[in-house]
């Protein structure tokens, strides 16, 4: 009777935090926490052509597991130029909720139309603590583009019970509209199905692009001013460019 009565609590919390995403206004993805278990570029394999699959079949576990894809595009602030070139990380637990340090996790480059796409499993539950609740499922994301703010986020899955104020992670944003993503079955032309969702992701211009915007108004509104003026002008940038990137980078 207990455990009835605290899934229907849950049932009830997931509507309310899912009844109020509405639809998104244009601006930068919301962040997430990195978590414990991130390893550097070193320690992740390359996601191309020849294999875009993060965790799936390769290994013996995981071949009796559906292949889901997950696929987006990187957009600037103004969200609709889109980024090339984009260095993307991801990493994931396992459908029993377990992380590795060999596998289910790798990057990979957006294209020049900054679209990525790459093949996993769907990630399980797990517990933070011996009997809290459970994390809802997630992909991490770490997303580094010339110009930008890193973002360091989390994708989440639309159903998901453990969503917003059921998640055992007070401090993480699965309560957020933007990272919780709709999982749609696609019909290829062989008849087959898969899953797929699609992740589109909105980066912040860093403060070195900012300055140099400014400056860049301030030069086109100089037209015709005195040469010295606008040299004094070129000098600022250059020494704010500087300062910046020394310090805040």
């Amino acid at each position: 009777m207990i455990g009835l009565l605290r899934i229907c609590v849950l049932l009830v919390l997931f509507s309310v935090v899912h009844s109020t995403c509405k639809p998104q206004q244009c601006q930068p993805t919301d962040p997430d926490v990195l978590g414990p278990y991130y390893i550097n570029l070193k320690g992740q394999k390359a996601l191309n052509d020849t294999n875009m699959t993060l965790c799936g079949p390769a290994l013996s576990q995981f071949r009796h597991l559906p292949l889901m894809k997950v696929k987006g595009h990187i957009y600037d602030e103004d969200c609709n130029t889109t980024l090339s070139n984009t260095l993307i990380e991801v990493w994931q637990a396992d459908n029993a909720g377990v992380y590795h340090w060999q596998t289910c996790r790798g990057y990979m480059k957006s294209d020049r139309h900054g679209y990525y796409e790459f093949w996993t499993i769907h990630p399980g539950w797990y517990a933070i603590a011996p009997g809290s609740l459970y994390r809802p499922a997630h992909v991490h994301f770490k997303v580094t583009a010339n110009g930008h703010d890193i973002l360091v986020t989390q994708m989440y899955f639309g159903g998901d019970v453990y969503l917003g104020l059921n998640d055992s992670c007070q401090v993480c944003s699965s309560d957020k509209c933007d990272l919780i993503t709709t999982v749609v079955t696609v019909n290829t032309a062989t008849n087959q199905q898969h899953n797929e969702v699609n992740f589109d992701v909105i980066l912040k211009r860093d403060i070195v692009t900012r300055v140099a915007q400014v400056f860049d108004q301030d030069n086109e509104e100089m037209e015709g001013f005195p040469v010295d003026r606008q040299k004094r002008a070129a000098m600022d940038y250059a020494n704010y460019r500087s300062y910046f990137k020394r310090d805040h980078n």
